[in-house]
């Protein structure tokens, strides 16, 4: 891994007080998965992994798209809508292809020198607490 995908992984353990699940990728990135945090009350779970792969262009490129648990449902008993796409594929070696909820949550005018993946990974926790 590229030392850039180190210091984000780690800024990562710390920001969310957890240990996080690394593969490096075979292009000095990382498929990242972080346990057990918490998505709202809107949602079933209200907590979930959340899952992304940060490429060997980071801090250059964007942290996306996250994944999540794949029985992910809302409350209320309404369908999942874009943003939010079930049915999907977390991609995470060794162990192949994983099911999964894909969120897609692009950040078009991002700073490589501020925005980082923990500072994303906020971003879309907060977007998912948010939603009604």
């Amino acid at each position: 891994m590229k030392p850039e995908i180190e210091k984000a992984i780690q800024e990562i353990c710390v920001s969310f007080d957890c240990h996080v699940d690394v593969q490096p990728d075979s292009e000095g990135g990382a498929f990242v998965k972080v346990p057990n945090l918490d998505i709202g009350s809107h949602y079933e779970p209200e907590r979930s992994w959340v899952a992304f792969r940060i490429t060997f262009q980071y801090p250059f490129a964007d942290v996306y798209p996250h994944f999540l648990v794949p029985h992910l449902r809302r409350k209320d008993g309404k369908d999942l809508t874009s943003p939010l796409h079930p049915q999907n594929q977390f991609w995470e070696p060794p162990s192949g292809r994983e099911a999964a909820v894909m969120l897609s949550r692009r950040s078009n005018r991002r700073d490589a020198a501020v925005d980082t993946a923990a500072l994303k990974l906020q971003r879309v926790l907060e977007w998912l607490r948010s939603q009604q």
